[in-house]
């Protein structure tokens, strides 16, 4: 499934990433956000823009914002966040990107949680 996808391509993305010795987990539905200002809310409500310096905006088309890569439907297919050490995020919050296909995270040391997909 595309969820299925996402999890084991963030798994793959993180591998090697060190992470909090925190024992928290975060779970989420298979809940999924399927057009392209939806993901945009998403992204700008996670507040990833903020912690970098990135010129997010509600009036900027999501595939101008820096990191984000989309396909020809305009949602969102690639996030490159690598290099961002000081990048705090909980991996569930981009579950919902079904969409999503390649991710960089490396070096994003503060990356935390999990994603559980329930099919």
């Amino acid at each position: 499934s595309d969820l299925g996808r996402v999890a084991h391509t963030l798994a793959r993305a993180l591998s090697g990433v060190s992470k909090k010795t925190t024992e928290r987990r975060t779970t989420m539905a298979a809940a999924t956000t399927t057009s392209p200002e939806a993901q945009k809310e998403l992204l700008l409500a996670a507040g990833i823009h903020q912690q970098v310096g990135w010129n997010w905006r509600v009036d900027v088309p999501l595939g101008e914002f820096r990191g984000v890569s989309v396909d020809e439907a305009g949602l969102v297919v690639g996030l490159d966040f690598s290099e961002q050490e000081e990048l705090e995020f909980d991996l569930a919050v981009l579950a919902p990107l079904t969409s999503l296909q390649v991710v960089n995270f490396r070096n994003c040391r503060k990356a935390t949680g999990n994603i559980e997909v329930f099919e």
